[in-house]
């Protein structure tokens, strides 16, 4: 089984203000219709296009969003930016002025960058693959067919919240999901600020590891292990060799977002 990175946000969004709580929400993502892509627009430097919910609303956590916009930008050679946020942009998402992004290049990077970005319309999945080592495992990888067969049992058996009900795309006010699958085996690490008790490279819960619950929300906390503290920066580092090419590779993702977050890997 390929291991998993679950974060339970967008790579650019945020959620609402969260409300009183609801009962009829049904706290399972099973259900969850994910989206469909249309009205895509090629550009030199990308494209964009529209995601539109593809089915009934799952409303697992919250109200599921039902216009969503896609962009994709080629920023350089080994840069790519995804960015996924609601049409109608009521919902918070982090200022360009404080996270700057990098200006528009002046040459395009689209038919030359080392980082392509491939999609699947209905449902919406993509993934991130190298054109310097085209059969390696995708950098990152939304597929469902990449994905384990769920319900997956918790993990944690005394936290019923670290079970698997799905892994679709979730765009919901309160709530937002993304997975994506990596090799079985790759090192991990980052996604601080974090005293870890499996040292520097994060346990995907291989050779008998229990996997990852990092938490990204900021507190007052000074070194608790494995929990968050002072800083939130969700950002990681994957280190990955390819045993039939004899290649290792390094890359980055940022999960740039304005929400809270638990970050899962598991095996």
């Amino acid at each position: 089984m390929y291991p998993l990175l679950v974060g339970l946000l967008s790579l650019a969004a945020a959620v609402s203000p969260v409300r009183a709580a609801d009962t009829s929400y049904s706290k399972n993502v099973s259900s969850c219709p994910g989206y469909a892509l249309s009205s895509l627009v090629e550009s030199e430097n990308g494209l964009s296009a529209q995601l539109q919910l593809s089915g009934p609303a799952c409303n697992a956590f919250g109200v599921d969003i039902t216009d969503l916009t896609l962009e994709v930008t080629y920023q350089s050679q080994s840069t790519l930016r995804v960015k996924i946020y609601d049409t109608a942009q009521k919902q918070f998402t982090v200022p360009e002025s404080v996270v700057e992004p990098l200006p528009l290049p002046t040459t395009s990077f689209v038919g030359t960058s080392d980082l392509v970005f491939n999609y699947e319309s209905s449902p919406f999945a993509f993934w991130i693959t190298r054109r310097s080592d085209q059969d390696a495992m995708p950098i990152f990888d939304t597929r469902i067919s990449s994905l384990p067969s769920t319900p997956i049992p918790p993990f944690n058996v005394s936290d019923p919240s670290t079970a698997f009900d799905g892994f679709p795309l979730v765009f919901e006010d309160q709530y937002l999901q993304i997975t994506s699958a990596l090799p079985l085996g790759t090192n991990i690490y980052g996604l601080g600020e974090v005293i870890a008790s499996s040292g520097f490279r994060r346990d995907i819960g291989t050779n008998g590891g229990n996997g990852t619950i990092q938490t990204h929300w900021a507190r007052d906390a000074g070194d608790p292990i494995d929990e968050n503290m002072y800083g939130s920066h969700p950002i990681y580092l994957e280190h990955r060799y390819n045993e039939t090419t004899g290649k290792a590779s390094a890359s980055g993702v940022l999960l740039l977002s304005a929400a809270g977050s638990d970050i899962f890997l598991q095996t």
